[in-house]
């Protein structure tokens, strides 16, 4: 896997796929400097077999299979009992959802002897991923016809594709919890989460 040492800028565009006879699929999608093209896919419908779980899948020719897992929320995976695997190797995941203090309302995610802090700027703007030396931010971009955002991605320092594909795939999972205003419009949400976890 090769790295980038300069500062990298790239855009990811929505999609969405209806074939007729599968299931669909919407996402993000787009080219990522000299990694090549890169996919996440998730399915927007509610599906009664996954029992409230819903996944985000990111693939690419130079990334790494990259799959986020979490309880449905506004139709894609949240935070809440997440799993994030990489090659099929398990990330662990520590998110504190008491935190009150923004620096503290943060994803902690260790992979492969790296540990990085994912964070958000704050409802509608960035998001970032940072681990020692390498910092890669996510923010809102260009309008797309008829009611859609591109997504405007940066990337510093020796950033490589286990990078990358960690930044990306966290696109298309709802991280509002992040920020204390995200936190409190899903306290509903949680309550409803606390007791269907508890007659699973």
């Amino acid at each position: 896997m090769g790295t980038s040492t300069e500062s990298l800028e790239f855009e990811l565009l929505p999609y969405k796929h209806t074939p007729k006879k599968e299931l669909p699929t919407a996402g993000l999608k787009g080219e990522v400097g000299h990694f090549g093209s890169v996919t996440v896919e998730r399915c927007p419908l509610h599906r009664p077999l996954a029992k409230g779980m819903d996944t985000a899948r990111l693939s690419g020719p130079a990334f790494p299979e990259t799959v986020f897992r979490g309880k449905r929320r506004s139709g894609q995976p949240s935070l809440f009992k997440a799993e994030l695997t990489l090659d099929g190797r398990n990330a662990e995941l520590r998110f504190n959802a008491k935190a009150l203090k923004r620096d503290d309302r943060v994803l902690r995610i260790a992979y492969d002897g790296r540990e990085y802090v994912y964070s958000s700027e704050g409802l509608g703007k960035a998001n970032v991923l940072q681990r020692e030396g390498v910092r890669i931010s996510v923010a809102l971009g260009r309008q797309i016809p008829p009611a859609d955002l591109a997504r405007a991605g940066t990337a510093t320092g020796p950033v490589d594709a286990v990078d990358l594909a960690i930044a990306i795939v966290l696109e298309e999972v709802d991280t509002d919890v992040l920020t204390l205003t995200g936190a409190a419009l899903s306290s509903p949400f949680a309550l409803m989460q606390h007791f269907s976890d508890r007659t699973d």
